[in-house]
């Protein structure tokens, strides 16, 4: 059986692109052909610190050095995993050995103290051509109830999930793509496949919520979630011309969805995860469902939403190991419920959060959908509370743009619930740094009856 090979992308734009940009930063601007040479540089200072394949820990800052040097450690045959520069260093250590992760290096090369099972190598000839199936990224899984696990994908996931996206949104010289996600997760290296695929800049230094940053660094294309573009829309200035704006990471409000489009914004609804490389189905402000190709995807007959194909991570890294995380006909199940015709792609919730109250099953992304339909309810989280009559009861979590009274907010309830359905507690919701809000953090909240 022939093994598929991946030319390195890089490389690739740096003969395709010549001097376009690549690399817009603050105070660094480098074209595909300087990027290519500073990151075989960077790549030769590398390759005395393991043997290839090793795996190494990066501190994934947002950097033209940061990124020079996550693209220098796959050129010198390392395997990578991006980690959030702000975890404290200790959790890191832990990590790295249970996975047996030999490095951890700084986001400008240096590298932090040697952990156990890290050697030495010598140094070898770059990596410019990737094995189809061999892995070479690691990303931490931000799931909802803060175990994350570590999902492992090839060089060739992360090229398909660049090809089906420009299916839908394709990317060319001259185009500017703002990080405006973290890159330690799957979303924000999901944009710098694309940009190297299509021959666009990568934007560093400024945020999607600001529309002076957007207008004055020409910035072409966003990825965002709903709490970026709800701080976006509430600028009273003039939005900037955007060509592509993909909403992604949970379930966005119709309402703020529609603001967005009668303000100008071409926003695509987009569904994935980490364990498919990033995007599965895009939703256009044509209202048209596409399932992207390289992808395959169905509801099981419970409603839970199964996807595979060739952007299907390779498993999860566990002891050093691979860990497959499919079924018999190679289906990865996402624990998502999910609705799915030709125009309609709606997920109902997860299978993780729903509970039983009297007897009866509640989804609590439900009860969330009829309070963000309140118009002084920004945002809402619900999760289950212990209860001796009932077992567990809802309770939920709000971030309100205004007063609110809780007898007049369970009265309009009433209106759309179900008895068993209607939060017996309402609390402040605590603002979130990470890019998920934590609920197994809330639900330890409730039990203690709040903040």
């Amino acid at each position: 059986m022939k093994v598929a090979i991946q030319p390195c992308l890089l490389r690739v734009g740096a003969r395709r692109f010549g001097d376009a940009p690549a690399l817009l930063g603050p105070e660094e601007r480098l074209t595909f052909r300087e990027l290519d040479h500073r990151v075989s540089e960077r790549a030769r200072t590398l390759t005395t610190i393991g043997s290839p394949g090793a795996w190494v820990a990066l501190k994934a800052a947002h950097s033209v050095e940061g990124l020079v040097g996550f693209l220098a450690l796959l050129r010198a045959g390392f395997h990578v995993l991006p980690v959030n520069p702000a975890q404290p260093e200790e959790p890191l250590r832990m990590l790295a050995t249970r996975n047996r992760i030999g490095r951890l290096l700084d986001p400008d090369g240096a590298e932090l103290p040697a952990m156990e099972g890290s050697g030495s190598g010598v140094p070898r000839a770059e990596t410019l051509e990737f094995v189809g199936d061999a892995p070479c990224t690691g990303i931490l899984t931000s799931g909802s109830t803060g175990v994350p696990k570590l999902a492992v994908h090839s060089y060739r996931n992360h090229v398909l999930s660049a090809v089906g996206s420009a299916s839908v949104m394709p990317l060319a010289p001259g185009d500017r793509y703002l990080l405006s996600l973290p890159w330690f997760h799957v979303g924000g290296v999901a944009i710098l496949f694309r940009c190297l695929l299509g021959g666009a800049a990568v934007v560093l230094g400024g945020r999607v919520e600001d529309p002076d940053f957007l207008r004055d660094l020409r910035v072409s294309h966003v990825s965002m979630v709903e709490a970026q573009l709800q701080r976006l829309l509430a600028r009273q200035d003039a939005l900037p011309g955007l060509r592509g704006v993909l909403l992604g990471g949970g379930p966005v409000r119709p309402a703020l969805l529609r603001s967005a489009r009668d303000r100008g914004l071409p926003a695509c609804m987009t569904y994935g995860l980490t364990e498919m490389s990033s995007q599965v189905i895009v939703q256009g402000p044509d209202g048209m469902v596409r399932l992207l190709p390289h992808r395959e995807c169905r509801i099981a007959a419970d409603g839970e939403i199964l996807v595979r194909g060739d952007t299907l991570f390779l498993g999860y890294l566990e002891d050093g190991g691979l860990v497959p995380a499919t079924d018999v006909d190679g289906w990865f199940h996402t624990r998502d419920l999910g609705y799915w015709d030709e125009r309609v792609f709606q997920v109902l919730g997860r299978r993780d959060h729903q509970f039983i109250s009297g007897g009866e099953n509640v989804q609590p992304e439900r009860i969330e959908d009829v309070l963000h339909r309140h118009p002084a309810i920004a945002q809402a989280v619900v999760v289950p509370r212990a209860d001796a009559e009932f077992g567990q009861r809802p309770v939920a979590f709000l971030d309100a743009t205004g007063e609110i009274q809780q007898d007049a907010l369970r009265t309009w309830l009433r209106q759309y619930l179900n008895a068993w359905e209607l939060p017996v507690a309402f609390h402040p919701l605590p603002r979130s740094e990470g890019m998920k809000i934590l609920r197994a953090d809330l639900v330890a909240l409730a039990a203690r009856g709040g903040p």
